[in-house]
């Protein structure tokens, strides 16, 4: 690990174990279910201890083996250290219960400033480099994978509605008729090349919208006209909810051979959503007391407000009270941005338009405008003259010098 050669001399020096002492450890583990009191057990019996990178750690007989992944002490990466009583432990388990939710709003169908639609960016750059990550440190998540979306109705009644349909459909806090889809790709799947399942979701991608917007249409019956929601008026709490259903019952047949419970949501969206308070207060305290980790994973140009950014309804439209936002602190929100270089152009125009003038300016004004345009750089019109462009594009489209000299035959 350190480069030492067989039989050789070294030299060992005495140091302050206050001088190497870690400020954080990073200890990762597979294939073993392990509790907060083994955490705390754990954690106590290796105080006191020198640690190395990739050290194999074994606790109770064997029973539970983990591995050194990264330190830091001093705010810089360190290759060894002593753990003391100070040092933050982190374990990370590299098989838990994941669940990947896709807000499939109108913004998936809008491009974004490369000229990727937001689907693509979210599958073939977010989705994509996460798998890699996966594979490359040897993670064998329980994934699960749901494309959800909210669809509104413009109907002012419900006996604008067939009858089959009434009872699946919510009043939202300004009267409008809603309905929420989800469409379960991958349900507790294990893969070591998720590859497929990124073809699969393109596939779903394709047919997405016109599946939800005509779910309900019949031959011969008139339906309301159906519009997909923006990222900001979607079903963003709803999913984190349906996760935390599953989660809450983790103790109930309990598997052994994971640990760890993780929510992502992928928005083309920038933070931003519109919740119900109470609805927010409710899946605020469910997280904190399950302990699930939830992640915001926004795939939208990062705004320049502070995110993320909570809406609270106002249920009684007549109050007119001003706007009640929140910076929800159990969310941990982050931007994906792809590596492509934005294409600059090296074109430059052969002919200068001069300043706009504005059609109610006196003589006097456009007397000085015309003034201060000839006062302009000398330069910058000798570099606008006729002349040197031509002279510039001469150059370009001249054929390259022949040497004779260098000719050599080539036999065929």
């Amino acid at each position: 690990m350190f480069q030492l050669r067989t039989f050789a001399d070294v030299y060992m020096n005495i140091v302050n174990p206050d001088d190497v002492a870690l400020d954080s450890i990073e200890l990762t583990f597979k294939d073993q279910y392990m509790g907060r009191s083994e955490m705390w057990r754990l954690k106590n019996s290796l105080v006191n201890t020198c640690v190395y990178i990739n050290k194999k750690i074994e606790f109770c007989g064997g029973s539970i083996r983990c591995q050194v992944y990264e330190m830091w002490s001093q705010g810089d990466r360190v290759a060894c250290g002593v753990i003391t009583d100070d040092t933050k432990v982190v374990f990370r388990s590299s098989t838990s219960m994941v669940y990947l939710f896709i807000q499939m709003s109108t913004e998936m169908w809008d491009f974004d400033i490369h000229g990727d639609l937001y689907f693509e960016k979210a599958v073939n750059g977010f989705l994509a480099d996460l798998f890699q990550k996966w594979k490359r440190n040897g993670s064998n998540h329980e994934v699960t994978i749901v494309l959800f979306s909210r669809t509104f109705y413009n109907a002012t009644s419900l006996e604008e509605f067939p009858n089959y349909m009434r009872e699946c459909l919510q009043h939202d806090y300004r009267g409008r008729f809603y309905e929420d889809f989800y469409r379960v790709a991958v349900q507790n799947e294990r893969f070591e090349d998720w590859s497929n399942i990124l073809v699969q979701l393109r596939k779903l991608f394709t047919d997405y919208q016109k599946i939800v917007l005509e779910y309900h249409q019949k031959p011969g019956i008139n339906m309301p006209k159906a519009v997909n929601s923006t990222a900001a008026q979607g079903n963003f709490l709803e999913v984190l909810n349906m996760s935390l259903n599953v989660f809450e019952k983790h103790y109930l047949d309990r598997s052994f051979d994971r640990t760890g419970q993780l929510s992502v949501v992928i928005t083309p969206g920038v933070g931003v959503f519109e919740v119900d308070r109470e609805l927010t207060n409710v899946t605020k305290q469910r997280i904190i007391d399950n302990g699930v980790g939830s992640d915001l994973v926004c795939v939208g140009e990062q705004p320049l407000h502070a995110v993320p950014l909570l809406k609270f309804h106002n249920k009684d439209s007549s109050i007119n009270a001003p706007d009640d936002y929140s910076m929800p602190h159990w969310i941990n929100l982050s931007f994906y941005s792809t590596n492509k270089k934005i294409p600059y152009s090296t074109f430059i125009p052969r002919i200068k338009l001069p300043q706009k003038i504005s059609k109610h300016l006196t003589d006097n004004d456009k007397l000085h405008c015309k003034t201060r345009l000839l006062q302009e750089d000398p330069r910058e019109c000798l570099h606008n003259t006729l002349f040197d462009y031509d002279a510039y594009d001469a150059q370009v489209f001249q054929l390259p010098t022949v040497h004779t000299s260098s000719i050599c035959n080539v036999e065929i």
